[in-house]
């Protein structure tokens, strides 16, 4: 690492990817929406239909969770960023969470027309980020949250991307979204990144394998 490359106090403290669907809304039943809000999970009391291609789709997530990201952005510690297939209508994941526009940005990383670049997008996205972090004199580290794609191989090209500073991918189980655990790792990531190795993957332990995406 280049010794010379600090941390700019007068920037954000770190760059935040998130996903949407099962990060921010969980996919859980009727009854684990209900019983949820205990020790590990946030409780989802947030219930909404986004439209969206012409369908209205129903989403869950934790007010609390998501007044708590808010923060981050509005003062300015975090530089957030939707990077999720909802690309197109985060003005209504904004206005449905809460969210001031003016606080959140959308990575453009697909063709929503035709698709291009959806396969591997976020992950190119994310290193892309990294090559500007690393020729820049105050490199921002990066979290990136993903229920899907946050994995041992997008680890593996992470590393072979060369970091300089701190990037912490975090992989939720879809059906709870980001769980207080993980947001604590994150809340300390964004503290203290050096604490951290240059590349850390965590998967919240429920994490089940499935097939296709749920979500939009």
């Amino acid at each position: 690492m280049n010794e010379a490359r600090t941390l700019d106090v007068t920037r954000p403290r770190a760059v935040v990817y998130t996903d949407f669907d099962g990060v921010l809304n969980a996919f859980a039943g009727a009854d684990a929406v209900r019983a949820s809000g205990d020790g590990v999970t946030f409780r989802l009391d947030g219930e909404a239909a986004v439209p969206a291609d012409g369908v209205a789709y129903p989403v869950h997530w934790s007010r609390e969770l998501a007044a708590d990201m808010a923060s981050l952005a509005h003062d300015g510690t975090i530089e957030l960023v939707w990077l999720s297939t909802w690309q197109p209508y985060t003005a209504a994941l904004n206005a449905t969470l809460g969210w001031d526009g003016r606080d959140v940005r959308t990575a453009q990383w697909y063709d929503p027309i035709t698709y291009t670049g959806m396969r591997g997008g976020k992950l190119r996205t994310v290193v892309r980020r990294i090559g500007i972090e690393d020729e820049s004199m105050t490199p921002l580290p990066i979290i990136w949250i993903d229920d899907e794609e946050c994995t041992v191989r997008a680890k593996q090209v992470i590393e072979s991307a060369g970091p300089l500073f701190p990037v912490f991918a975090v992989r939720p189980d879809s059906r709870i979204g980001i769980s207080k655990r993980q947001w604590r790792l994150i809340r300390k990531f964004v503290d203290d990144p050096m604490a951290f190795p240059t590349v850390t993957l965590d998967v919240e332990p429920s994490v089940t394998e499935r097939e296709g995406h749920l979500g939009l």
